[in-house]
């Protein structure tokens, strides 16, 4: 089964995309379903890679929820040694789909969401963001009520939490605002890509929403160019 699983994977057109995705083990060594957080290596409609807190054996049965679409089930058809990351170790797994997905809903979990709640600028200014005891630096591209895109060489992995740093252009008034990395771009290798990561903003006070309100809206009544990134 695990060769004729993973030839099955490579029939379809693989994307490389690092993705937060919750993977539930079914094995009936559990007493009840155990859910583990992980990180998308490769997607595709028969299956996909991912990096896991703990190692898995093969062919344990597992279900996988990619973003926050539906769990789609599956088993593990291999496992690699321990890799390092800013999460700490983590371990490469293969899962295969007991049935191949629709690739509609692949080209969903590789796509950046098309609809936002908030209007969303394109601005240009400088954000630390701090995590794990480490702190980096990029440019903001874009920026909306719900968070921003941040250009940087080294993207926090998705679903870090981060502390950001960063003034508002025009303000002297510094922000510092908590968030979750949704998703990263520029690792696919893309030359058109930018390297970077979106972050969603967690528990954003009042004054902080007022100030990032009024200066997106003022930009959005000033005519802004709208943001296809």
């Amino acid at each position: 089964m695990p060769t004729n699983s993973k030839t099955l994977m490579r029939r379809h057109l693989r994307f490389t995309r690092y993705l937060p995705v919750q993977c539930t083990v079914l094995s009936p060594d559990e007493i009840e379903p155990r859910p583990l957080a992980g990180i998308t290596q490769n997607v595709n409609a028969g299956g996909l890679e991912i990096l896991l807190p703990e190692p898995l054996p093969v062919k344990t049965l597992v279900s996988v929820r990619v973003t926050h679409g539906d769990p789609v089930p599956g088993h593990i058809v291999s496992v690699g040694d321990g890799i390092p990351t800013l999460l700490g170790k983590r371990f490469p797994h293969g899962v295969a789909f007991e049935e191949p997905v629709e690739p509609s809903l692949v080209r969903q979990w590789v796509s950046h969401p098309p609809k936002r709640a908030h209007p969303r600028v394109q601005v240009q200014f400088d954000v630390a963001y701090a995590q794990a005891g480490t702190t980096g630096h990029g440019t903001c591209l874009n920026l909306c009520q719900g968070g921003l895109f941040i250009a940087t060489d080294r993207p926090a992995e998705p679903d870090t939490e981060v502390m950001l740093h960063f003034k508002l252009p025009s303000s002297s008034q510094p922000l510092s605002v908590r968030g979750r990395v949704a998703w990263i771009s520029g690792a696919e290798k893309d030359p058109v890509a930018i390297t970077g990561m979106g972050v969603q903003f967690l528990d954003l006070g009042p004054s902080d929403t007022t100030a990032i309100g009024t200066f997106v809206d003022r930009l959005c009544a000033e005519g802004s160019p709208p943001d296809f990134s």
